[in-house]
């Protein structure tokens, strides 16, 4: 009798367990997949981890700057090529095979980069299995002819002769473009006068038509800003608002390749904009401050910087938890936490 009763509680169990068991992978398929991947991604970043989400909202051509995906499918994209400064600057300014993200003492910079590591792009890329074509400059603006003080001479304008130079065979369904660019113009503007932001602005939405032409006929493009790395300005808020508002009307095919075109006359660009100033802000600020993050301080751990070179000498010894790993520049576990950030907007922001 008891052995029966043993045997009937075994059988029960062992139900029990197969239907927990069926339950759980059937509430883990209808997980998102960014909830797994971002769980995977974050533990293997020395403990550094996004603790500020998104803020999604339309796409909108008068409304609030938001976090917005209108139609960026990252699961197509096999080579991106991308524009900008140091925080996208991959030791290589042609397109080429980026060199490995190094560093070799006394230089503090991996491969050139400006960072301990990859940058974000790179982690996208990495993420995905596509091909990274970088063409991005430290110290870049939009346009020198708008900032007589930039202390580097690059710009957007010169990363699009090489580019364009180049006559690239790219397939306008497979290929991302991503675009950061504001940080050195806000930079310049502190000396040559706020009046040119809007000029910059504008530069961006018009290299962006120059690509959605021929003969890249470009249509898929990612644009991120972090102007003033934890510091607003009405005058640089107002040149995220210009750009942002542009993409509104890449979007909807209005003037998408600089030919005037009228609503859906022209080539309706899949655009998305992540505000990086999301993660600043709350690294910097109170809310919900840096020890949310996982850092321990929002320090540079290299200091010894000048504008050409950064040594190692006299580093932190915790480069990982410092927020800041050259001044100005996040470490590589900055850019993992960019990457992830730029990837929840593409998986959780998206609209028509």
């Amino acid at each position: 009798m008891k052995l029966k009763a043993v045997s009937a509680l075994v059988a029960l169990a062992l139900e029990l367990l197969t239907v927990s068991t069926y339950a759980t992978r059937l509430l883990e398929a209808r997980l998102p997949p960014h909830v797994d991947s971002l769980a995977r991604r974050q533990a293997g970043n020395n403990g550094i981890h996004l603790a500020v989400s998104p803020v999604c909202g339309p796409l909108s051509g008068s409304g609030n700057v938001s976090d917005v995906n209108a139609g960026v499918d990252l699961s197509r994209v096999k080579t991106i090529v991308a524009f900008g400064d140091s925080y996208t600057d991959g030791g290589r300014q042609d397109g080429g095979p980026l060199p490995p993200p190094v560093i070799t003492p006394p230089d503090a910079e991996a491969g050139g980069r400006s960072t301990d590591g990859r940058v974000w792009v790179e982690d996208i890329a990495d993420d995905i299995g596509a091909t990274i074509m970088d063409y991005a400059q430290s110290g870049a603006c939009t346009d020198l002819s708008l900032w007589p003080s930039a202390i580097k001479k690059v710009d957007f304008i010169g990363q699009m002769a090489t580019f364009l130079n180049q006559s690239n065979d790219l397939d306008p369904e497979t290929t991302l473009y991503a675009v950061f660019f504001g940080i050195n113009d806000f930079e310049d503007s502190k000396t040559d006068g706020e009046a040119n932001l809007q000029a910059a602005a504008q530069v961006i939405l018009a290299q962006i038509r120059t690509l959605a032409s021929a003969p890249s006929n470009a249509r898929s493009f990612l644009v991120t800003d972090v102007y003033g790395r934890g510091t607003h300005t009405p005058a640089g808020d107002a040149f995220v608002q210009t750009v942002f508002s542009g993409l509104h009307d890449l979007h909807l095919g209005i003037n998408s390749t600089g030919h005037s075109e009228a609503p859906g006359e022209g080539p309706k660009l899949n655009v998305a904009f992540a505000e990086f100033s999301r993660i600043w802000d709350g690294v910097l600020g109170a809310d919900p401050g840096f020890e949310a993050f996982g850092y321990v301080s929002t320090d540079a751990c290299i200091t010894d910087c000048s504008d050409v070179f950064c040594s190692t000498e006299g580093m932190c010894d915790d480069p990982e938890h410092f927020f800041y790993y050259i001044p100005g520049h996040p470490s590589k576990e900055g850019h993992r936490i960019m990457a992830d950030y730029v990837e929840e907007v593409l998986d959780r922001c998206g609209e028509a």
